[in-house]
């Protein structure tokens, strides 16, 4: 039966090779510089799919393992909120499903197929092992991710201008909240099954929606990723640019296990077309966790906080760093650090160091040290949380002007 299934499988693939997948193949960013061989390996491992119109291919809030390529047909993404549609139309050539693919999160919205609609099924493993793992499918990924989310700003608000009062304005930004922070890892809960650290991290938004980030990851059984990133502006614009550099971070990490190339990378593709001179500041790097050693780079962001020997917390002796996303040829060096058991970082956003009471004064960086040591040995939950407490004891009533994050680590030495 299974070699029925084969058999039958690479008969419809053959049929339609002659035109409507020739023809998508062709259109296909995903597939550029790829060989006709590369293709054809993917295109023995995948399905074909057909769709009647106004059929479901992907439903909201769903586990997705499959990318989707659309062969033939018309596609929309379609987010709902309240009864308020924004749609935004897959074209012939395009793919979709990749987010929630590379994220492993649920999907945040729903695909319809607006015509008679035929699309290629790629799988998980097959995505992984022919695309994602190769530096041509890396950088084709992260272009039509890019364009997406400028496609997706655009048809939003257009959709905005054209149906939405002010009160349903608001309403949908509340969504978007939630979708950028369904992106972002929950800090409660993060490597909670990796004895050899001990981390906590924290978002507080000052807008429904921003542009800070944090970011903790296993790469593999012995390489974490760890970023904090603060993106210039506010608002929707700061939002997207933020969620545009947290998912090609995430690609780029898994793809540079070095990860000397992984911040020039994103540097490039952020200069590129920035007519609006936005930036991020970003702190990241990868920590080994059998030998304790962080490599590292930062762009531009506040320097951390480090505890060594189990001592009092000390500002990081670093240079500021460029900033990530203005000059497409800034050159970004690594460091590395050597970390034992006991010592623990601190990385956080401007959000805390600039917040502001009533009298205009700014919480400030010193007293930031001074607020981590008054909690010696605690473990990095207490220690974020007593944080937060403090600055909001600082500010008071006065307005929160920006977000603020913050994220602990602390190394305990490899598991035994």
């Amino acid at each position: 039966m299974a070699g029925l299934n084969l058999i039958n499988r690479i008969i419809e693939l053959q049929r339609m090779a002659a035109s409507s997948l020739n023809q998508a193949m062709a259109k296909c960013q995903l597939f550029n510089d790829f060989t006709t061989e590369e293709i054809q390996l993917i295109l023995q491992a995948s399905t074909v799919r057909k769709l009647s119109a106004g059929e479901v291919l992907i439903d909201y809030g769903c586990s997705n393992d499959t990318l989707y390529l659309l062969v033939e047909g018309k596609i929309s993404i379609v987010l709902e909120k309240d009864g308020t549609q924004i749609s935004i139309p897959i074209e012939v050539g395009e793919c979709l499903g990749e987010m929630s693919l590379v994220l492993g999160l649920p999907t945040s919205a729903y695909a319809r197929a607006e015509q008679a609609s035929r699309v290629l099924c790629i799988s998980e493993s097959s995505f992984w092992s022919h695309i994602a793992m190769t530096q041509k499918g890396v950088r084709n990924l992260m272009s039509i991710m890019a364009g997406r989310l400028r496609r997706s700003n655009h048809s939003l608000m257009k959709e905005l201008e054209d149906q939405l009062k002010y009160q349903h304005l608001q309403k949908e930004i509340a969504n978007a909240g939630k979708i950028q922070a369904s992106i972002v890892p929950d800090g409660d809960k993060l490597l909670l099954n990796r004895p050899a650290v001990d981390a906590y991290a924290l978002i507080n938004q000052a807008r429904v929606v921003g542009g800070d980030f944090y970011d903790a990851l296993m790469l593999d059984d012995e390489n974490l990723y760890i970023a904090i990133g603060d993106v210039s502006g506010k608002g929707m614009p700061a939002a997207l640019l933020m969620m545009r550099t947290f998912t090609s971070l995430r690609l780029l990490a898994g793809n540079n296990p070095g990860f000397r190339q992984v911040i020039p990378s994103v540097n490039r593709m952020l200069a590129n077309n920035n007519d609006n001179m936005m930036f991020v500041t970003i702190f990241a790097g990868v920590l080994h966790l059998r030998t304790g050693v962080l490599r590292f780079v930062n762009g531009g962001h506040n320097p951390p906080y480090i505890s060594l020997n189990r001592g009092d917390f000390q500002l990081m002796d670093l240079p500021g760093g460029t900033l990530v996303g203005i000059d497409p040829d800034a050159e970004f060096p690594i460091s590395e650090l050597q970390l034992h058991p006991g010592d623990a970082l601190v990385l956080y956003t401007d959000g805390i160091t600039e917040a502001m009471n009533a009298e205009r004064k700014m919480f400030g960086t010193s007293h930031l040290g001074r607020v981590l040591n008054r909690r010696p040995h605690a473990s990095m939950k207490d220690l974020v949380q007593f944080l937060e407490q403090e600055v909001e004891n600082f500010v008071g009533n006065a307005p929160q002007h920006d977000d603020f994050t913050v994220l602990g680590l602390q190394y305990r030495g490899p598991s035994k």
